[in-house]
């Protein structure tokens, strides 16, 4: 049986165990749960410092969107004075014009193919240093409630929702005051 299915019927497992041991009355998570949930993705997109990464992510996105808008319409203007030059150039003189552009076309094309890669390889180093930014709290929460693991909810088939810590996660992620990294944004104020 691969590692992923035996993790997942393993998890399975205790959270129908759990389950079967804990009142679905209940709307906090357990004093002491064999594991915990979260969704990662919440984690990023409720907190404040996930806000802050996501809204750069896109700015930056849509920059390289207009610079790449830019030189296509660039390109087509081009494309269209050598259409209309055409008429008045040798053939030979013509070729040369028009592999010239078709060449700049192809390097303009793969420079931005590579920066867009760039751009994604970037997002991932981020959205990863921000997960290990959150993992002294996901390891605080673990020995608060006295769980041994704390599973992503989108990996669990079934499990009684008081194992959800996620909105418990959010507002550590915010109450945060330091800020390891330059690029992070400042998180909002709070009061205890």
């Amino acid at each position: 049986m691969p590692v992923a299915v035996r993790s997942s019927v393993l998890a399975v497992a205790l959270v129908l165990l759990s389950i079967g041991s804990h009142s679905t009355a209940q709307t906090a998570p357990a004093e002491s749960s064999t594991f915990l949930l979260i969704n990662q993705e919440r984690i990023l997109i409720g907190s404040a410092r996930g806000q802050a990464l996501l809204a750069e992510e896109e700015a930056e996105r849509d920059k390289l969107r207009s610079e790449a808008r830019s030189i296509d319409a660039a390109f087509e203007a081009e494309e269209q004075e050598l259409t209309e030059a055409r008429a008045n150039l040798e053939a030979e003189e013509f070729r040369k014009l028009a592999d010239d552009f078709d060449q700049r076309v192809v390097a303009a094309r793969r420079d931005q193919d590579t920066r867009s890669a760039a751009l994604a390889a970037e997002f991932d180093l981020r959205r990863r240093q921000f997960y290990a930014l959150v993992a002294p709290i996901l390891v605080e929460m673990m020995a608060r409630h006295g769980a041994k693991a704390i599973f992503d909810e989108n990996s669990v088939l079934l499990a009684a929702q008081e194992l959800n810590i996620t909105e418990e996660v959010i507002a550590e992620i915010d109450a945060m005051t330091d800020d390891p990294t330059p690029e992070a944004a400042e998180p909002p104020a709070t009061t205890e």
